[in-house]
This record gives C-alpha cells, structure tokens and sequence, in this order.
C-alpha cells in the first residue's frame, strides 16, 4: 500500500466506504467472489479491502501506483484519467482512514511490460512437494482413484493420470487448507487461495464449487454476514500470499542439480538397433544430492505418471495376457489388484513424448531411468522400456520408484527381465517387489514369503492366499532380481508383527540353490517368529506350480514342503559336501560330514530345531542322531565358528533325548 495520500472531504471518503460495502456485497455471489481472487492474483500484497475496492472500481487493472510513484519511475498519468479510490489508515487516530488514488499502468503513457514467460512446472511441483513434506503431509500418486484427488488426514493421494499443472494445483490446495483454522468456510477459502496462487503460477486449480450460502454463517443481519465473507476473504488472500512467499523461497534456494533442464526439441530418434545398449554399458545417471526431497518428488511423479501410460495399455495387449495365464497369474492384470501391472509399447519414443506432454523435461526421465541417452546419433533419447511387461517396483511408503520389464518380443537377444537402472530413488538392493502394495491392503502380515521374482511374488501371494480364512496373512516379496540384502531383510523386519514368520521359497533348481544359500546367512537371524524353507517340488518355480496345480494344491504341496530353513539348508550343504555320495566308513568323510552340519546346528539351537535337523542330517548320512552329535560336538573347533559352551551342551542333552 502506498504512503501517499489525497486529502479530501468527507463526502469522497463516505463514498469510498460505500464502495467497499457494495464490493464486499458482491462477494456472496460465484461471479464476484472469482473476481475478486483473480484480481488477489495479480496484486499480491495488498490487503482485502484494496482488492475489493480494485474489483469493484477497475478490475481489469495489472500495476497500480500514485501520481508521484508514476513520475518517479518515469512516466506520468493522462490526463481526465480518473484514479481508483483505496482506503488507508492513518496513524495514531483510532481507526479512521483517509482517501488515496491509484492508476493503472494502461492509464499512464508508460509502456506496457512483457508478459512473462510461463512457469516451469516441474520445479515449481518439486518445490510444493518439499513444502508438503515439510508440512507433513504425505503424498502419493496413484492409479485407479475414483477422483482426481483423495485426501484422508495427513496422506493425499493424486491420480497418477494428472496433468502436472493439475498436481501441483491440488497440492496447492491442500497446503493452503492445512494453514486455516477450521470452521463452516475453511473449504472455501482454501479454494480461493489455491486459485489465488494457481493463477499466479499458470497452474490449474482443483474443481471448487462457489461459495454458497452453507459456507457463511446463518444471520439475518447483512453487516454481519459482509463481516463473514470479507473475513474469509481476508484468509484466502493472506493464506495465499503465505503460500506464495513460501513456493518463492522454495525455488529460490533450490540447489542447481536440482533444477530441471529445459525442454529441448528432441533429437532425431536413434534406430531400433542402435538403442540396444547393453546394461553394464549405460551411462550412469546424473549424481543428485539424495537429501533433495524436492527433486525426489519430480522423480517419482515422472515414475507415476509412466506407471499410468503402461498400464493404459495393458488391455489390449494379447502377448502379455498369454504370458500372464501361461503363468497361472492371468488374475494379476487385473485393475483392482494392486499389482499395477502394465505393457511398454515397442516404439522407440512413446512414453518419452508422452512424458514431455505433461511437463517432465528430458533430464527428468534421464535421472528417473525411464529413457536413455543413446551413444550414437548425437546422444538422441530413446524410451529405455520397450515391448516389455511392466512390474512396478514400490518404496515401503508406496511410491514408485522404478520397474522391471519381462521381454514380449520373443527375441532370443533380449534379457528376459530388465530393472530401472540405479537412480537417485532407485536402488534395487534397497527395495522389494511386492512389500508396498500388500503392506497397504492388509497392513503386517503373519507370514513373509520371499521369492526369486515378480512373477513368483503374484503366484505366491495367489496360493498363499488360502489361508487368509485361517486369520493367517501372507506378503509374498522379491528381491528385485538381486541377492537377498540386508536392507531387504531390514525392511521386512520393520514391517513384521513380533510372531510373524519368515518363508524362503526359491526355484528348486540350481540357481534357486545357490540364491537360498546366500540368502541363508541372513535369513537365519530373524528376529521374530519362525524360519522356514519350502520348494515348489517337482516344478521349476511358484508360477508353474500355480498354473499345473491350481491355488488350493499349489498351496498344499508348498505347505507340505516346508520345513525349518536350516534343515533345508543343511541339506543343501551335504548334497554339495558329498555329490557322489557319503562313505561312513571314510574317517575324512565323517570329519567333513561333522564340518558341513556344525554350522546349521548351531542355527537350529537357536530356532528350536535341533531334534529335526538331527534326524535329517544324520538320515542323509545313514548314522544314528547320537552318533551324528557327538561327532559334531567333538569337531566343532575345526567347523569354523567359534565354540560357545552352553550351546554345545544343549545340543549334546536334546541329541540324547532324540
């Protein structure tokens, strides 16, 4: 407001105020209420009463100053131009205002100034998200929402298939709710102030209906209810400017890895042929700092918004249905099954030109892992994913954070599967493939089973599902085509109830072997219930179980098959120890025989397993329990573990009791 005033008579000031009264009047109307938030939009700033008398007076205006502020920047007022009337308060008197006059920039002779380029997007929804995060609301992006947005306490989740100006308007939204007080018109000043900033950002406001009368107080006195509507307009406004400064500083102080590039005309498409990059071979992304949260935010918006695209075309895609039902999880591509499934199209650039369409720049999909810079033809970018089956790998929260792609084109050239490359939000040794999306529809389950693969990980939930009757709950996982790490095992640990069990259930075959061995050493330390070990006997993996046998004996042969995993494990150990059979009349073949179980066993002393894994090892072998424990027992030291002595009497009484 300016400091200048224009003393005059009392008459000019009365009119003023009545102005003002007729200005608020108009407010209980949708047209003058979305006039007066479009002219907030263009003064910030300025306080309520301004914007209603600019409204009111000359709401087409842009850059309101006096006479002298005109003259001091150069130009001067026409002449017969006639001011907009502002009220000002006049210090030290109580309250009593005097008369000042504005005129717009197209009543001067200055020139008009160039409209400003339009917003960046990208940065602008990575700068809301931050201030979300800061604010403490969660939000997600989400396929299949009955609305476009749906919020439930401190959690917003946003349809995937939103145009990002849409996103970020909703964001706007809920922000400028979560800074007014509650009350009967809380809904519609935070609209007023979502559009507020929308228009000030060249964002799209969230659908509000106009204010109505639900919305002000029920009063009979009209000053009573100008009081109301002017109150929740003076919120709008100042819950906008907050929010304004805010979304300011925030861009402001982005670092500058932060700042997305802008979008370039794209480079010629690279062939077919040339954009087979091997893996290995990839250029890694750019290094974005990880505390970022705003960039993060871009990242996984981008992941969303190309999880939406896959999925899109999943229906209409007769190769992945074939794969899906030849692997008995025809039931995954179902929409409202959580699994989100969907189908890369083979063209070079769809989902890249898709992506640009909704404001992601190039460098986006480059640091999300979506596309690629190709090596030839001048660094041209290519869709990384092509005619692939698309299984959407989730951070525990439930964001997207990457893929990985089953081959459709049959060629015998391609990898079968193929993950998002390491990214700033993806980092496959830090994630599992299933935990989010069950964790969300049946919160810590009784039991964890862990599976080599995406596929595995449906067929599992599928059979295992049979005991939900029982009150017994299953999350099926994967570790995203990686050994079984320690922050996946951290991350089941942190989900799990204090008895929920944990299942390792790998291919039967040599490589399921090898994986359940380095898996072992993890496993084996759970913290909480039981750990078991089963194999889909007779059949490669889960799937093909699934698909010959159906859910309900799928399920009963893996129940049937389970066992304590040190027992397995040991087995495994042994079958490796002696391929061509156990001698037991071979005193080095006793000694390696004792070497090879002394490990398990003390696993199984742990667990509770010791009379089980006793019997089995020593059937294996052909000796007797006792004979199998005293030989244990007596080599330990060489077994490499260091001897502890109360284990090692626990395991010689409850070997004499077997």
């Amino acid at each position: 407001m300016t400091t200048q005033t224009h003393h005059t008579n009392r008459a000019l000031l009365h009119a003023t105020m009545l102005t003002l009264r007729l200005a608020a009047a108009d407010l209980t109307s949708a047209q003058g209420w979305a006039r007066m938030l479009a002219v907030a939009a263009r003064h910030p700033g300025r306080g309520v009463n301004d914007v209603l008398l600019i409204a009111r007076q000359h709401p087409h205006a842009t850059d309101l100053a006096t006479y002298e502020q005109w003259r001091a920047r150069g130009a001067h007022v026409r002449r017969g131009e006639r001011g907009v009337t502002l009220l000002q308060p006049l210090d030290g008197t109580g309250g009593a205002h005097d008369v000042v006059k504005v005129f717009d920039i197209a009543q001067t002779n200055a020139l008009p100034p160039t409209r400003p380029p339009a917003h960046d997007l990208v940065p602008v929804v990575a700068a809301l998200a931050a201030l979300a995060d800061r604010a403490g609301l969660s939000v997600r992006l989400r396929r299949g929402l009955a609305a476009a947005a749906s919020a439930d306490g401190d959690r917003l989740d946003l349809a995937a298939n939103l145009p990002i100006s849409a996103t970020a308007g909703h964001l706007v939204g809920h922000l400028a709710r979560r800074m007014l007080s509650a009350g009967p018109a809380r809904d519609v000043q935070a609209a007023g102030a979502a559009r507020i900033v929308a228009l000030r950002f060249g964002l799209q406001p969230p659908d509000a209906p106009p204010p109505g009368p639900g919305h002000w107080p029920d009063v009979t006195d009209p000053a009573a209810l100008d009081q109301a509507v002017i109150g929740s307009a003076t919120a709008a406004i100042g819950a906008a400017d907050a929010l304004t400064a805010r979304l300011r500083r925030a861009l402001d102080q982005r670092p500058a890895s932060a700042r997305p590039t802008p979008v370039r005309p794209a480079p010629p498409t690279p062939p077919t042929r040339a954009a087979r990059v091997p893996a290995q071979r990839r250029p890694a992304p750019p290094a974005v700092p990880a505390s970022d949260t705003a960039h993060l935010a871009v990242l996984y918006a981008a992941n969303a918004a190309a999880a939406a695209f896959y999925a899109a075309r999943l229906p209409a895609s007769r190769s992945a249905a074939a794969y899906l039902r030849s692997r008995g999880i025809g039931a995954a591509a179902d929409p409202d099954g959580g699994w989100q499934l969907g189908v890369a199209p083979p063209g070079n650039d769809t989902l890249l030109r898709h992506l640009r369409s909704l404001g992601f720049s190039e460098q986006v999909m480059l640091d999300a892992g979506l596309v690629a810079a190709s090596r030839l033809h001048g660094g041209g970018r290519y869709d990384l994913f092509r005619d692939r089956l698309m299984f959407p790998i989730h951070t525990p929260d439930g964001q997207i954070a990457g893929f990985t792609g089953r081959d459709l084109s049959g060629q015998p050239t391609r990898a079968k599967f193929f993950n998002t490359p390491a990214t700033p939000v993806f980092r496959k040794g830090e994630l599992l493939y299933g935990l989010a999306p069950q964790l969300r529809r049946q919160g810590a389950p009784a039991q964890f089973v862990v599976v080599e693969g995406p596929t595995d990980t449906i067929a599992a939930q599928l059979a295992y599902r049979g005991l939900a009757g029982d009150g017994v709950t299953t999350i099926a996982v994967a570790p995203c085509g990686t050994a079984f790490t320690a922050a996946q095992f951290g991350l089941l640990a942190a989900h799990a109830r204090p008895d929920t069990s944990l299942i390792m259930s790998f291919d039967a075959d040599s490589a399921g072997v090898k994986a359940l061995n380095r898996a072992y050493p993890l496993a084996v330390t759970w913290p909480h219930g039981r750990v078991l070990g089963t194999a889909p006997a007779g059949h490669k993996d889960i799937a093909a179980l699934l698909h010959d046998r159906g859910p309900d004996d799928a399920l009963l042969d893996l129940l049937a098959a389970e066992r304590p995993l040190p027992l397995l494990a040991v087995e495994h150990a042994l079958a490796r120890a002696f391929p061509d059979g156990f001698h037991a009349d071979w005193p080095e073949a006793r000694v390696r025989a004792y070497r090879t179980v002394a490990p398990y066993l003390i696993d199984a002393v742990r667990h509770g397993d010791v009379d089980l894994l006793l019997q089995s090892a020593a059937a294996q072998l052909s000796l007797a329990p006792h004979e199998l424990s005293e030989g244990v027992i007596q080599h330990f030291g060489p077994a490499g573990r260091t001897a502890q002595p109360r284990p090692a009497a626990r395991i010689a009484s409850r070997s004499r009791t077997a």
